[in-house]
């Protein structure tokens, strides 16, 4: 009973916090709109601060709904970095949603004030809501009142990081597999250190023996949570799928899928379209740098293998001189004989000066955001590669799981490109390649390109 109050005392105050970073980014948002910035936004509308006032207090609820489908209320420990993209990504969408209803009722509510408010409540509800975490859990280690967890498993050791980082929970550990014989005697132990909840580690135990343990746990209000099978589950995505009427644990190999690819889309195309619009004086630019420094095409097109194993020209600013193919195959053979996967090549001579500029700062690969408008890559994704180290890959890494690496789009950036790029070694390479794919998630997207700016401006392992 007392767990299930301090759960409903975690839940009130990160309502209160939300409310509170709304009302707060509410009134700075007007202070910036009509005080601070008043010069730079003309209005024909005066509005008073009492009557936005309350019309904003009607979308409080509208604001909590946001915030428990895209960050939720339970008290659970997330990182600084993940937490502010969940805000952010809240912070949007609520933005994007005032703006098709002003759109659909025909207001005249300043447009410039929600965009202020957007600002603000990525900003205030992030520091808010990390503080207020904070100050509980610091509360609850010094009161003492955290709950009792029991983790069972032999290889408890593996997973100690992850929950010491849960402060509302103190962690005990039985590092032995759990089975017939020491079920009962596990009863015991948790009655003695008065544990709430159970995690079991690679379940090894017949169901005989395993259901009354359930049973008892039940009946003395204790939580019983198993994490599956490593070896069963290696590479997939667990799924509780009760479509047939029982729940059924269902592995998908490929997260990028249905609903979630549909968005991942829809990003690519308003993210590609706005940046070619943007960046039409950079193409401008290279291409008369690129045509006045050497003979050839501004474009280069080049086969590489992308989704479902099919090759398609992938674009880029050519930034070799224009006979560079003829000298290919003395350069794959080289790389061949010194055991390489991956063309790397720090001082390739085929390279022009402007040519070693743009490929420092990944310039070079600009015009790949036309491939991402045809649907041939994706903003974030494995890196394309060309036929001949596919057939590599095959050989030599014939044990990997390569083949995820096709079940989605190519990227222009990746998580290979932000994790070292050229200065890596094969194997990593791929490792990364079809860890992503593994664990996607819009996320991962957004971290991967906020990574690539800082990667691109110290161009570091480009060449």
């Amino acid at each position: 009973m007392f767990l299930k109050n301090k759960n409903i005392c975690f839940i009130l105050a990160l309502l209160i916090t939300d409310c509170a970073a709304f009302l707060l980014s509410f009134a700075l948002a007007f202070y910036f709109r009509f005080y601070l910035f008043v010069n730079l936004f003309k209005s024909k509308v005066i509005y008073s601060f009492p009557g936005l006032l309350e019309l904003s207090l009607l979308l409080i609820p509208v604001w909590i709904i946001f915030i428990n489908i895209f960050i939720g209320y339970k008290f659970f420990y997330i990182s600084k970095f993940n937490l502010f993209i969940k805000v952010l990504k809240t912070a949007v969408t609520f933005t994007i949603f005032l703006f098709a209803l002003i759109f659909f009722v025909k207001s005249d509510y300043s447009r410039m004030l929600i965009v202020f408010m957007c600002f603000n409540l990525s900003v205030i509800t992030f520091v808010l809501r990390y503080s207020v975490k904070r100050l509980l859990s610091y509360l609850i280690y010094k009161l003492d009142i955290r709950n009792n967890l029991l983790v069972i498993g032999k290889n408890v050791r593996k997973y100690k990081k992850i929950f010491n980082n849960y402060y509302s929970n103190k962690i005990f550990y039985y590092p032995y597999t759990l089975n017939e014989n020491n079920a009962k005697n596990l009863q015991y132990l948790i009655i003695k250190k008065e544990i709430k909840e159970i995690i079991i580690i690679n379940l090894s135990i017949k169901e005989e023996h395993f259901l009354p343990l359930c049973d008892w746990a039940q009946e003395n209000d204790i939580n019983i949570k198993i994490i599956p099978n490593e070896v069963q589950t290696a590479g997939y995505n667990i799924v509780l799928d009760d479509t047939l009427g029982i729940p059924i644990i269902l592995l998908i190999s490929n997260p990028v899928r249905d609903f979630d690819y549909f968005i991942k889309r829809i990003i690519d195309i308003i993210l590609s379209a706005f940046s070619l619009l943007c960046l039409f004086p950079v193409f401008l630019l290279l291409a008369v740098l690129i045509k006045a420094e050497s003979k050839g095409p501004v474009f280069f097109k080049h086969k590489r293998i992308g989704y479902n194993e099919k090759e398609f020209y992938c674009y880029k600013f050519r930034s070799m001189f224009n006979d560079a193919d003829k000298k290919l195959d003395t350069i794959k053979n080289n790389s061949l004989a010194q055991n390489q996967t991956f063309l790397k090549l720090k001082d390739d001579e085929r390279v022009t000066k402007v040519g070693s500029f743009i490929r420092k700062y990944s310039l070079d690969e600009l015009p790949q955001l036309f491939n991402v408008l045809k649907g041939e890559m994706s903003i974030v994704g494995p890196r394309p590669i060309v036929k001949w180290e596919l057939d590599r890959i095959k050989k030599v890494y014939h044990t990997y799981n390569y083949k995820k690496m096709f079940k989605v789009l190519p990227g222009i950036t990746g998580l290979w490109q932000v994790s070292g790029r050229s200065l890596l070694e094969d194997e990593k390479r791929l490792e990364l390649e079809i860890f992503y794919v593994d664990n996607w998630s819009l996320n991962l997207d957004i971290k991967i390109m906020l990574k690539t700016f800082i990667v691109v401006a110290f161009h570091r392992g480009a060449y």
